[in-house]
């Protein structure tokens, strides 16, 4: 799995993620989502369009990061466009917690229409 962060436009954290996650990479991905979220940001969008594998662990870090969002008050949106991430959360029944995008650039449309 890879991670990459990013901040494109000013309020918003992007974190990118790619290939397999598991339950040897979520820890990663939770601490990389959590110093995102301690930033403050008013968003938080988490692009898993390159995600090739989503395992109950990883279902447990979104739904973290759900939470503490949240707890925040910061607007949480996921890119899943792919079954490897879509069919999990929908198996789950967690599929309608998630303001989900098919692209980070609908992401981003989407959430900067609703400012």
């Amino acid at each position: 799995m890879a991670i990459g962060v990013a901040h494109p436009v000013p309020g918003t954290s992007l974190v990118a993620v790619s290939g397999e996650v598991d339950m040897l990479s979520t820890p990663g991905l939770l601490k990389t989502i959590e110093d995102e979220v301690a930033t403050g940001p008013q968003r938080l969008i988490i692009d898993m369009a390159a995600v090739t594998f989503m395992g109950t662990s990883g279902l447990a870090v979104l739904v973290e990061a759900l939470s503490t969002s949240r707890e925040r008050d910061i607007d949480l949106v996921l890119v899943c466009a792919t079954p490897a991430v879509r069919r999990p959360l929908e198996l789950a029944g967690l599929i309608t917690l998630f303001q989900v995008r098919g692209t980070a650039s609908e992401a981003f449309e989407r959430t900067a229409s609703t400012d």
